[in-house]
């Protein structure tokens, strides 16, 4: 099979599994919402799928520093949409400034504040959710 062949199918393989995976824990939990960001990074494996320890600590450290914002606006009671929208630009911004821009990564900080989210948040499903992604891809990165 060809390498690109090969390639396309790991970054199907990687989005149906992880967000299965994804699926059933937010279900169990009721974190539903956090689905989309994870969704958009796994879909991201297709261009790049090529497993890289330095990108995946780019990504985690991405999605502790929305999740974290989340948490802070919704601890000092700023939230709603205006509030969400507020913190996804400082989110993104210190990403760039910080060099561990991931774009999907802000709508767990868009999400976090329109849900009110505690700082369990930052754990699950923001840690768990993020890990459960890029291992997926790591062990498909192993296979193919």
């Amino acid at each position: 099979m060809e390498k690109s062949n090969k390639r396309k199918i790991s970054a199907i393989l990687n989005l149906v599994i992880s967000i299965s995976i994804l699926l059933v824990l937010t279900i169990y939990t009721k974190t539903t919402f956090i689905l989309p960001p994870f969704l958009a990074t796994a879909a991201t494996k297709y261009p790049d799928p090529d497993w890289r320890l330095h990108r995946s600590i780019v990504v985690i450290m991405a999605y502790l520093l929305s999740g974290a914002i989340a948490v802070i606006f919704v601890l000092v009671g700023l939230y709603g949409i205006v509030f969400a929208i507020i913190a996804s630009f400082i989110s993104y911004t210190l990403q760039i400034l910080s060099n561990i821009e991931h774009p999907p990564s802000i709508l767990a900080t868009f999400l976090g504040v329109l849900e009110r989210v505690n700082p369990l948040f930052i754990l699950h499903p923001v840690l768990s959710g993020i890990i459960i992604v890029e291992g997926v891809n790591f062990l498909l990165s192993i296979i193919f």
